[in-house]
């Protein structure tokens, strides 16, 4: 290929691995500032904290839908880099640190401030001190990717996961953005669409507690890398797969929101995947 030729194919990954670090900075922004270039309104309090960025009523969920849609971007960009990589025969150390880091903001840093700002916005009535238990995800993001590197450095050969992967928890959250904008749209179940706010509070509690407790444990999880080499673990992969988009699509249906059946997929992964190992 001609850019190949030129030598610009050592940075393909990286500049991949940077769109996964900037989409996850741009919804951070969004979640202050929307649309982007807008100017900063609001006060830090109560009710009109959810007047702030996207996630304003104004916005009608648009904006929600917005920044998940630029947050999976990002997650698409982290799938692809390692893959570039491989292609273009340009990986190394400093690409798996890019990796992590961008993976640490994206996947940690980022859901860590949507769900301080989600709690802020949809349940301002809760004590304080609950509405920062989102802090956590950054946490257990940047403990998950440490351990991975000092383990890939110690010799691994990074097969299989050992606890959640970082950008699995990101989906979680990328979930909580699509249910709650799709609520904002068409309305949710229950009097006065309450339905929905116990729904998305309720995921972000989960996303607060039980996704960043999968991240950092010791459980054997599946991964999606290293197809063609083991055919009978590549059939059990695809067939948990399948399972999962059915398993998906049948939720997004009966949820009435596309992001319930993504985070129903993301706990039968967890909870299946350990069982789906390459020995």
């Amino acid at each position: 290929m001609y850019f190949r030729g030129m030598g610009l194919h050592k940075y393909y990954a990286n500049a991949l691995t940077m769109g996964n670090l900037l989409s996850g900075v741009l919804v951070i922004i969004g979640l202050f500032i929307w649309p982007f270039g807008a100017a900063v309104n609001g006060h830090l309090t109560g009710d009109s904290f959810s007047e702030y960025g996207a996630l304003a009523q104004d916005e009608r969920g648009w904006g929600m839908l917005a920044l998940a849609m630029i947050w999976m971007a990002g997650q698409l960009f982290d799938l692809l880099d390692g893959i570039v990589a491989r292609w273009t025969r340009t990986q190394g150390p400093m690409g798996l640190q890019l990796d992590s880091i961008a993976d640490a903001v994206s996947s940690g840093v980022t859901p860590a401030i949507a769900g301080v700002m989600f709690l802020h916005a949809w349940a301002p009535a809760i004590p304080a001190a609950l509405k920062f238990l989102p802090l956590t995800m950054a946490m257990a993001a940047t403990w998950r990717l440490a351990r991975f590197n000092v383990e890939y450095a110690a010799g691994s050969d990074g097969t299989g996961f050992r606890g959640m992967p970082a950008p699995a928890g990101a989906l979680w959250w990328i979930g909580i953005l699509l249910t709650a904008a799709q609520y904002e749209m068409f309305g949710s179940w229950g009097l006065y669409g309450i339905g929905g706010m116990v729904t998305v509070v309720a995921s972000v509690f989960i996303g607060s507690t039980l996704i960043p407790w999968w991240m950092i444990s010791d459980r054997p999880m599946m991964d999606l890398k290293g197809w063609g080499k083991t055919p009978q673990y590549d059939r059990k992969r695809m067939v948990l797969l399948v399972g999962l988009v059915i398993v998906g699509i049948v939720v997004a249906i009966f949820g009435r929101a596309f992001g319930l059946g993504l985070q129903a997929a993301l706990l039968l992964y967890a909870f299946f995947g350990k069982f789906i190992q390459p020995n």
